[in-house]
């Protein structure tokens, strides 16, 4: 806020001066410029001898933004730095914790580890409790302090006491020149010695580099000379030549003058950083991946937010990037997640962009019921996460009928679902970054063997049968299940069930009610109170199987049950009283029938 930010500038005027002037001390700010830019980072005074009137001109003007980048602070910082055997400190003053969605633990960590001499002391003005805790791990991995600031009156002393440990520490031995070594380059005819190196006065690269010369006015033309090593000697008549160095997307050219008599030797400044990616996490397993991982890298333009330039897109694999200065967006998108960062690259520095720490793995299984030795089959595997403005405020994004899913995603909530048929089974699950999770689900299932049989006979083999199964909870009904086959076997979550067998199509229906026990198996037997009838025409005692038709069946209310054109239909009744009707062109027939349960009857018209 505008109020802290006056403390941290204040407790900087009274604390400055009073420091050592020979100490190399700059200046990153972040959150300063742009409102909701998490790549809002600037180096605002180079390392050098303590300048306080330069550090505290930098401040006057500013005041907060928005997001507080700190943790890409924190690495462009570190980047500043010369590195090496002597100590180096960090101060980091904030009030909140990092907003874009970046972890200071990890990039602490990765700081440490490759530069063990580096310490960060934080200073941490009005932070909420959880997230000073949360900040503890920075100065802890590192070495550092940790000062916590509620009050006003602690904002100065704080601040004090970080800058004096921290210029305390970077009390540097004296260093002296070496004198230069003759080479055997210094000699010989005339040509080009040529080197890179990735920051003016930086060591020269030992990796490969496209080198290409050209004459001078004529760079659209064929090179006179190509090379592709890290520091060629090549042969060349006196003259102006252009030297182009390419590595990845690294792209210098330069213009030199080889001279009559001796071999010129040509340091080319790249004026970049190298990347070093790496390969999805979690994908040490085969198949963890569902499609191959793409990283691409976007340079952001500060001035022109529009005229985003995209730089490299490859493969997402162990491998160095050589990249020019800047602030970039990398994105690594796989068939599962898709995770977005911004760095800042100094010329001359090395790093991993923050994706790995980004990200956690989900592993699940689902069981038919507790105890049961074997993972379930058929279970559909769904990961949906919030999102208001999806259709029911939650999205999907990812699913699977594997047997045993594994998932990696970007940190975050998720609802995980588990489904087979009519079991459903949720659970909500916090995703860390580094996170390798795994759960077993329990879907809770009993089986059910369901048949039907007419009263005095065992169950039949019956073609045409149509169940309804419906769920009987809290006073609703739900329908969990159906089935057209005979004879099912079904598995459904334990709970209350009323079971309905349709015989045929028509009124021939029977119900009944199961409580099923997880784990358990039950066998429901329906019995219809129904008869099997079948209509037929005849003509002198004979049967007729051609001609039209038209059948109607009514049962004792009136009420039409059965329309049909069929010249011998067969259907299931309800047992009761029907009055039958046949009508062809010729004749209008009518007879009242009478079907027991379990009955059998062929019913024959006979045409005059």
């Amino acid at each position: 806020s505008e109020a802290k930010f006056s403390l941290a500038r204040q407790g900087l005027r009274q604390i400055l001066p009073a420091l050592d002037r020979t100490a190399e001390v700059g200046l990153v700010l972040f959150g300063h410029r742009r409102r909701g830019d998490c790549s809002d980072v600037e180096q605002a005074v180079a390392l050098q001898p303590l300048n306080p009137e330069q550090i505290l001109s930098s401040l006057e003007s500013l005041s907060p933004r928005g997001r507080g980048p700190l943790t890409l602070a924190m690495v462009a910082a570190a980047d500043v730095l010369p590195g090496g055997e002597g100590k180096e400190s960090l101060v980091l003053i904030h009030d909140d914790y990092d907003n874009c969605q970046s972890d200071p633990c990890q990039i602490a960590g990765e700081l440490h580890r490759a530069r063990p001499e580096l310490t960060i002391h934080v200073v941490s003005i009005g932070t909420k409790p959880e997230d000073a805790e949360r900040m503890a791990c920075v100065p802890r991995i590192t070495g550092g302090r940790h000062f916590i600031a509620q009050e006003a009156a602690e904002v100065v002393p704080a601040i004090a006491e970080a800058l004096n440990l921290a210029s305390l520490a970077t009390t540097q031995p004296l260093r002296v020149p070496r004198p230069r070594a003759v080479s055997r380059d210094d000699f010989g005819p005339p040509g080009l010695r040529l080197s890179a190196t990735l920051v003016e006065g930086g060591d020269p690269l030992d990796v490969p580099i496209t080198w290409r010369v050209f004459r001078a006015g004529n760079e659209d033309t064929t090179p006179v000379q190509e090379a592709t090593e890290a520091a060629p000697r090549l042969s060349l008549p006196p003259g102006d030549y252009v030297v182009e160095a390419r590595r990845d997307a690294l792209w210098v050219r330069q213009p030199v003058t080889v001279a009559e008599n001796l071999p010129t030797t040509v340091t080319v400044t790249l004026n970049g950083g190298v990347l070093d990616l790496a390969p999805p996490p979690f994908t040490a397993d085969d198949g963890d991946l569902p499609s191959p991982a793409v990283i691409s890298l976007v340079e952001l333009n500060e001035e022109e937010p529009d005229k985003a330039r995209a730089v490299w897109m490859g493969p997402a694999e162990e491998r160095e990037l050589y990249v020019p200065a800047g602030t970039y967006r990398v994105t690594l998108q796989t068939g599962q997640f898709r995770v977005e960062r911004n760095i800042v690259v100094p010329s001359g520095s090395r790093g991993t962009p923050p994706l790995a720490t980004a990200v956690g793995r989900i592993r699940l299984e689902a069981l038919d019921h507790e105890g049961a030795e074997e993972g379930a089959d058929n279970v559909l595997f769904r990961i949906l996460e919030d999102d208001p403005s999806a259709p029911g405020g939650r999205r999907e994004v990812a699913r699977s009928a594997a047997k045993t899913p594994k998932f990696i995603l970007p940190a975050g909530t998720y609802h995980v679902i588990a489904q087979k048929g009519a079991a459903e089974v949720r659970e909500l699950i916090a995703l860390g970054a580094g996170d390798d999770i795994s759960r077993t689900l329990n879907l809770n299932l009993a089986r059910l063997a369901l048949s039907v049989r007419l009263p005095g006979e065992s169950p039949a083999d019956l073609e045409k049968v149509t169940w309804r199964i419906i769920r009987l909870e809290g006073g609703t009904e739900v329908e969990a299940a159906r089935s057209i086959q005979p004879s099912p076997l079904l598995q459904l979550p334990a709970g209350r069930y009323r079971v309905e067998a349709r015989l045929g199509r028509l009124n021939a229906v029977a119900t009944g009610e199961t409580e099923l026990i997880e784990a358990s198996e039950h066998e429901l037997v329906l019995e219809p109170q129904a008869a099997h009838l079948q209509l037929r025409l005849e003509y002198g005692g004979m049967p007729l199987s051609g001609g039209d038709v038209f059948w109607e069946v009514r049962d004792s209310s009136g009420q039409a049950i059965w329309r049909t054109m069929e010249p011998e239909p067969r259907e299931f009744l309800a047992a009761g009283r029907y009055t039958i009707k046949a009508e062809t062109r010729e004749q209008r027939l009518e007879q009242t029938v009478e079907l027991s349960p379990g009955e059998a009857r062929t019913l024959a018209m006979a045409l005059q």
